[in-house]
């Protein structure tokens, strides 16, 4: 994902993405960063945004520990939550699958040269 997506969802979402440390340095959780295409940026902010809302509704605490494309779908791993966060990443791994990672358009899960990923038609290597 790129640097600009990635800082803006660390900005909106701190108290599931990251924290500000002693010396007031942005400190990020997240594992890698999002190891995600650009195309799933607008679900993965719905879903933090999700996430968020819920765990200050409840009061629980939740930590993502990482994003990342695997097998032609988002996975998204965190700590904490309860059943309702974990339906709402269920969910979020499931469109993930019907959507482009690179452009955020309808797609489809195809194999190519042994690996899975999901793209629409225009961004499907040939």
């Amino acid at each position: 994902m790129s640097p600009e997506f990635e800082m803006a969802l660390h900005k909106k979402y701190p108290k599931i993405l990251g924290y500000i440390n002693e010396e007031g340095n942005y400190k990020t959780r997240l594992w890698g960063g999002f190891q995600c295409g650009d195309g799933w940026h607008q679900l993965i902010d719905t879903l933090c945004a999700s996430i968020q809302a819920r765990a200050e509704a409840t009061g629980m605490e939740v930590q993502t520990n990482q994003v990342k494309e695997k097998f032609g779908a988002l996975r998204f791993y965190i700590q904490g939550g309860d059943d309702h966060i974990s339906g709402m990443i269920d969910l979020a791994e499931e469109l993930s699958s019907r959507t482009c990672e690179i452009c955020g358009k309808p797609g489809q899960k195809k194999n190519v040269q042994g690996w899975l990923i999901t793209r629409c038609h225009v961004h499907t290597p040939r």
